[in-house]
């Protein structure tokens, strides 16, 4: 537990206040050199400063869009975004941080495009330390574990301004709180948070999903003793845009197959009366259950309907973490999530081609109105009203492409698979094809499976008609 300002700390603050700046050169990843004022207690430009300035760099020229950074620390962000033509406002919990900033930008002839106040998330109101709405948000914050009761890191002024963080969940999910309770990023915009893999904030991106915010790593690093560093990336998912509520409809897949849009164009329907599975199966689904269906970028059948069940997948994760008792969820190949023994969730992937568009869809359905109370789909029928979101948000990491963030390859998306469906698809699980028994041995880059037969291994789409030997 971190402690508050206290009268004992006085004299170790005075300490700290009267040891003389470092002046320190960096080199910023486009090759420009910055001379900064690191004052003591200030932290110096590290390698995470090097790869949350790669993640900036790849947005492109500034072109005067606005940029806020938390935690300006020796201004190397800040300073080198302002020279690069962003308008960039800043704040820092350390009085010397923000005076040596200010004196640097003013030296640099930056005043005018870059803004400098003292106090951040934890201190006071937003919008003491933040005001308006940014295109970019950047935050390096403090990922590592708190130190021990009377083990400090910082001057005593910076320990008590960091005492109201969240260090059991990570003071990533304190900056996207604060975000929008403040309504701080413009609904194109992007926030950038390094995270550790090895300390607190390793669930960032689970909690992210579960208050709507799209997210995907945009740059990482892994040193020699297995740490891995990375800037998150997180959004809000395709611009912000609503979602369509409409009424009953024969099926949300067909109505927007027909109808087309935007990308990311989402309906949510009440209920369906032609609902369709894999193979022309029907769907019977009740008022009250999920029924959506994207418009999404053009990709094989086989890689949609495998990102939809990773995003059922992370959806029930982002409930999961909340929870006392696992959730024991599980993908299905190729278009199944279930809970326990009882199928909870199902995705179709379909395309159609109208002039010269080719448009395809990921439906989803969501069994929330299943009466059996002996399955744990009970625990989390009361997340049904926001569930769409987290799908929303799961979808559009997986999906969406955003200038920054590498978008996700197709390997990537059958690696997740393949791990989400350790639990009823592993190596060597018997499936059964006309009268040919074969073994399950891996997935293809379209996300069709893999199966050893007696005459070699062959490739199965999920149109094949297979049966599962469990």
């Amino acid at each position: 537990m971190r402690t508050s300002f206290v009268e004992d700390n006085v004299n170790r603050e005075l300490e700290v206040f009267i040891e003389e700046a470092e002046e320190v050169g960096w080199s910023a990843p486009d090759g420009a050199m910055l001379d900064l004022l690191v004052p003591p207690t200030v932290y110096p430009p590290g390698e995470d400063t090097g790869i949350l300035c790669d993640s900036v760099l790849s947005l492109g020229p500034g072109n005067g869009r606005s940029l806020l950074e938390i935690g300006c620390g020796s201004g190397a962000v800040s300073l080198w975004a302002a020279m690069r033509g962003f308008r960039v406002s800043t704040c820092d919990i350390n009085p010397l941080a923000v005076a040596a900033v200010r004196g640097r930008a003013e030296e640099m002839g930056l005043s005018s495009r870059l803004t400098v106040v003292e106090g951040g998330p934890g201190e006071g109101e937003i919008k003491q330390w933040a005001q308006g709405k940014h295109d970019v948000i950047i935050w390096n914050p403090p990922y590592l574990d708190p130190p021990s009761e009377g083990d400090p890191v910082l001057g005593p002024l910076e320990e008590a301004g960091m005492v109201d963080l969240d260090w059991e969940q990570g003071s990533g999910v304190v900056l996207l709180d604060a975000i929008e309770e403040g309504n701080l990023l413009n609904d194109d915009g992007i926030v950038l948070i390094i995270r550790s893999s090895t300390t607190i904030g390793r669930y960032l991106g689970e909690e992210a999903i579960g208050r709507g915010w799209a997210q995907r790593s945009a740059v990482a690093i892994t040193f020699d003793d297995g740490e891995h560093l990375e800037v998150l990336a997180f959004w809000r998912p395709w611009n912000a845009r609503p979602v369509e509520e409409v009424g009953v409809v024969s099926s949300t897949n067909s109505l927007m197959l027909e109808q087309g849009g935007k990308i990311g164009r989402c309906i949510k329907a009440l209920n369906q009366t032609k609902g369709r599975g894999q193979r022309d199966s029907k769907w019977i689904s009740k008022e009250g259950d999920l029924l959506c269906s994207w418009l999404v970028p053009v990709n094989d059948a086989g890689i949609l309907q495998l990102s939809a069940g990773i995003a059922l997948m992370q959806s029930l994760d982002s409930i999961e973490i909340h929870q006392d008792e696992k959730i024991n969820h599980w993908m299905k190949w190729p278009n199944d999530v279930w809970i326990g023994k009882r199928k909870f969730a199902g995705c179709l992937a379909e395309g159609k081609s109208k002039g010269q568009e080719n448009r395809f869809v990921i439906g989803i359905g969501a069994n929330f109105m299943d009466k059996d109370e002996d399955i744990p789909i009970a625990t989390i029928k009361h997340q049904n009203k926001d569930f769409q979101k987290r799908l929303d948000a799961a979808l559009a990491g997986l999906l969406e492409s955003k200038q920054g963030v590498p978008n996700m390859k197709n390997n990537e998306i059958i690696e997740l698979a393949w791990g989400m469906m350790s639990a009823g698809l592993y190596n060597g699980q018997e499936i059964q094809l006309s009268k040919q028994t074969g073994s399950v041995v891996g997935l293809t880059n379209e996300g069709h499976l893999l199966v050893e037969f007696e005459d070699g291994v062959k490739e199965i789409s999920a149109t094949d008609g297979i049966q599962f030997l469990i």
